[in-house]
């Protein structure tokens, strides 16, 4: 998704004893934005919360960013934009910001909104500003001398040239064309800015894709050709990937970008070359009985056992059922109101809540039932046995079999 822009951490508003949270990184995709609302695990009622934690070399936004009614997909959306600039374009984005808060504020304090921030990224990839490589007035002041900027100056001797007060020539002309210095740069708007087009504040439908790659030949075999694969695929649909790149089994083939419905799954295989397992494991996940419940439960348990292969990843989708997750539950104090109101009826729970240290009921409860706490919810086995890896799995039985 380019470089990162904006870390957001996200949680639900005024909860008590609610610890589901997720930290994400801005752009992020569509997949990505959808796995941390998993983590969060908002309700019908519940309100996101969201705070910027860190913003990069966009600091300067922050106190304009914090005082706006902002959504998850408008923010996602600007760092979008913001994300492709390149040195330059970033400096003008700033010094096109700079001036457009000096004219709002000149206009009875008006303040900045997200679509400025919006069109003023856009109009940093157009030609509506000069960049000039100044600090200061005094190298502005020379640099429009020596150009030929400033035609009463035309036909003096070098002489006396360099008597010429530099500082005070680039200060004029900074004032008069209200110009601003960004760094080492000078930067001068001098066209009209693009509008963005609108964005909506909700997030869209999930994608209609599981998985999705865009392929691409290394820089020494092809140029800049390319193939976007969905997963899983056909046969047919692979050979037609292949022969688009110009390559046989992959070969000289790399993993440009990589979107899914499990975020980061394309590191446990060493792709392109083993397409085939990992268009297996996407098929099994497309398949997996009551997906959008069971999902979570296999997202956990790829963190939980911190899985870097695919053949582990595969086997877990075929024993989802061995474990059990609860989404509702994100931290001990809630797994022991969960406990309670089990065991009792509701007003009776009530009445017991400011009785009990539920942070260490929790805890006891947890560790009695071999569970643990993961970023989607409480998850422990089916047979309240120790969680062991797969690996672990396999080595238990290979010892009762000796």
């Amino acid at each position: 998704m380019g470089k990162r822009i904006f870390e957001v951490y996200l949680a639900k508003e005024g909860i008590p004893n609610n610890e589901a949270y997720a930290k994400l990184d801005l752009p992020a995709s569509l997949w990505e934005l959808w796995d941390a609302l998993d983590k969060v695990r908002l309700q019908t009622d519940d309100i996101l919360y969201m705070e910027i934690e860190d913003y990069d070399a966009f600091a300067y936004l922050a106190p304009h960013l914090d005082g706006l009614d902002i959504s998850l997909n408008e923010l996602n959306d600007l760092a979008a934009l913001l994300s492709p600039l390149d040195e330059v374009q970033e400096a003008a984005f700033e010094g096109l910001f700079s001036m457009e808060v000096q004219r709002k504020v000149n206009a009875n304090g008006g303040v900045i909104t997200l679509q400025d921030l919006r069109d003023l990224a856009v109009s940093a990839k157009t030609d509506c500003y000069h960049v000039v490589d100044a600090a200061d007035d005094a190298q502005l002041g020379r640099f429009y001398a020596e150009n030929d900027f400033v035609p009463e100056l035309e036909g003096i001797s070098d002489a006396v040239f360099e008597m010429l007060d530099f500082a005070g020539i680039g200060r004029m002309m900074r004032c008069s064309e209200n110009g601003v210095f960004v760094g080492s740069l000078y930067v001068l708007r001098d066209g009209e800015l693009t509008t963005a087009p609108s964005v909506q504040k909700a997030l869209p439908e999930k994608p209609g894709y599981l998985f999705r790659l865009t392929l691409g030949l290394c820089p020494d075999f092809g140029g800049d050709r390319t193939a976007v694969l969905d997963l899983p695929a056909s046969e047919e649909a692979l050979v037609a990937a292949q022969e688009q790149l110009g390559t046989l089994n992959w070969e000289n083939t790399v993993v440009l970008n990589y979107d899914g419905i499990i975020p980061n799954v394309a590191t446990f295989a060493d792709l392109p070359m083993e397409m085939e397992s990992f268009n297996e494991f996407t098929k099994a996940v497309k398949d997996i009985p009551a997906r959008q419940v069971q999902l979570p439960k296999l997202k956990a348990l790829l963190e939980q056992f911190e899985v870097q292969d695919i053949e582990t990843a595969l086997f877990l989708t075929e024993h989802l059922a061995d474990y059990i997750l609860t989404p509702d539950l994100s931290s001990p104090q809630e797994t022991a109101i969960d406990r309670l109101r089990f065991m009792t009826d509701d007003h009776a729970a009530k009445l017991l809540l400011s009785h009990v240290n539920l942070y260490a009921y929790g805890c006891d409860l947890i560790r009695e039932d071999n569970a643990v706490l993961s970023p989607y919810g409480l998850l422990h086995r089916a047979d309240y046995q120790p969680m062991l890896s797969p690996m672990q799995e396999t080595q238990k039985m290979e010892m009762k079999m000796k």
